[in-house]
């Protein structure tokens, strides 16, 4: 596309200036001359030296998954109006948007330490999670969010590059062997390793968006490729200085096992508090972050090449931070993080915290020490002796009550819990005759003791399983 006045893309796409240029791809500010409006046109650029067969195998992918986002209909999700094929390259048309990137507006605060007010960002977080939740409920993950793809336009936030996103749907899903679509600084570790990505990827990008957005810097960095890779798989986020209030939201979501992250009511309900004033928000009341102590396997370990800027559609902010392309060979380039090293890993608090698995097993323990006082020490239950049976029922209802992970508010689960075990327990007096009490009444107050006593056990240890742990002596 060198002579920008000849070029006509799609018979009605006039580009006129080239406005945004990275790795993934180059942004012209253009005009649909068929219906006299502007436009931001994108260019997305297919890795270099792949044979044709993979080129027409990416061509179609980015075709599919850029109609996909064109079906998203959100005001917080950039418009795409249309996907055509030029030269043998994918190109998006979506609306131009004049407003100025989050990338830059960090940059206007004044970078590491600057950063945005506490409240604004809690006000951009909410809206960035409210067009996700409407992308991930098509089945689209975005998986390359990040400040350069949050736009701010108005009263608006305006998320772009969904026409590169990874459809969650494994039917349709494409993959290109060696390859990883993203920026490290901001992708979740399970996402570093390879694994497909999810909602809750997005939810990471998420807290590393709002963390840098708020202090002037991303969670994460490095002097080189690799080791930035190593820091987001295994050390913690750099302990906040300005997040205040927004801190524990930041570490719900920066919480390295998927399985205990964040999901979007708890972000949403946490970003709502901090907007409405609830706790010490503001800038200046800066925390160390929490930390949820996780394990990664230390064999998963990506292996880099060579680095490339990210471009927003229709924002004039120039190179942004790495959006990297990783394959089995080959050294980073482009731009380092703002700040050099790796961080050293904090100190914890002894016993702060505490394995999933191990949480899992102590709670079916203590469900089948209830479970067995249940059976043998309350008078209208004639369990008198262990038979296999009996032993069976037991270990089956402490494993119906130990192990599901309800998602609910505490109540709920408590009425959720009682509920459950009142059927169980008619079920079991009617059916399987182990000892049991058949009476309503009987059935009712086992089912209101094993399910109170399973709830406050699951309760407990789930906080303590999903407790952030102090740091100590940053």
């Amino acid at each position: 596309m060198a002579d920008v006045d000849e070029v006509l893309i799609g018979g009605r796409y006039r580009l006129q200036e080239l406005i945004g240029q990275g790795g993934m791809g180059r942004v012209w500010r253009g005009t649909d001359e068929t219906l006299g409006r502007p436009v931001a046109v994108k260019e997305v650029l297919l890795p270099q030296g792949i044979t044709a067969e993979q080129r027409d195998v990416l061509l179609r992918r980015v075709m599919r998954e850029a109609r996909a986002a064109a079906r998203l209909n959100h005001p917080g999700i950039i418009t795409v109006h249309d996907v055509v094929e030029h030269a043998g390259a994918p190109v998006i048309v979506m609306e131009y948007v004049t407003g100025q990137s989050l990338a830059a507006a960090v940059a206007r605060s004044g970078g590491p330490g600057g950063g945005l007010p506490v409240r604004r960002v809690a006000e951009i977080g909410l809206a960035m999670l409210a067009a996700l939740e409407r992308a991930h409920a098509a089945g689209i993950v975005h998986r390359d969010l990040k400040p350069d793809n949050v736009l701010l336009m108005d009263d608006r936030v305006i998320l772009t590059d969904f026409g590169i996103a990874h459809m969650a749907d494994a039917t349709t899903a494409l993959t290109h062997t060696g390859t990883l679509i993203g920026t490290p600084a901001y992708m979740a570790p399970e996402q570093l390793v390879g694994r497909p990505p999810e909602a809750s990827t997005d939810l990471w990008a998420l807290g590393a968006t709002l963390y840098c957005a708020v202090e002037g810097q991303p969670p994460f960095s490095a002097e080189t490729f690799t080791a930035l890779c190593i820091a987001v798989a295994t050390e913690e986020p750099r302990p906040p200085q300005r997040a205040g209030a927004l801190a524990p939201v930041l570490a719900m979501l920066l919480t390295k096992d998927p399985a205990l992250r964040a999901d979007a009511g708890r972000a949403r309900a946490g970003l709502e508090a901090v907007v409405g004033g609830v706790g010490t928000g503001g800038a200046g009341t800066g925390g160390a972050v929490p930390v949820v102590p996780t394990q990664v396997d230390p064999r998963a370990t990506p292996t880099p090449v060579r680095a490339r800027a990210g471009t927003g559609a229709g924002a004039r902010t120039g190179t942004g931070p790495d959006a990297l392309t990783v394959s089995a060979a080959g050294r980073r380039q482009g731009p380092q993080g703002p700040q050099g090293g790796v961080p050293a890993r904090p100190a914890r608090a002894p016993g702060a915290g505490m394995a999933p698995g191990m949480s899992k097993w102590l709670r079916f323990l203590g469900c089948l020490a209830l479970v067995w006082a249940i059976a043998f020490l309350l008078p209208w239950n004639r369990m008198r002796g262990l038979t296999l049976i009996g032993l069976l029922v037991m270990f089956a209802v402490a494993a119906l009550n130990a192990f599901p992970r309800p998602r609910l508010r505490p109540v709920a689960v408590w009425g959720c819990a009682v509920v459950a075990n009142l059927a169980l327990f008619v079920a079991l007096g009617l059916l399987v005759r182990v000892g049991f009490g058949r009476g309503p009444l009987h059935s009712l107050v086992n089912a209101l003791l094993m399910g109170t006593g399973a709830w406050l056990m699951w309760w407990k240890l789930r906080v303590r399983e999903d407790r952030p742990t102090p740091q100590l002596g940053h």
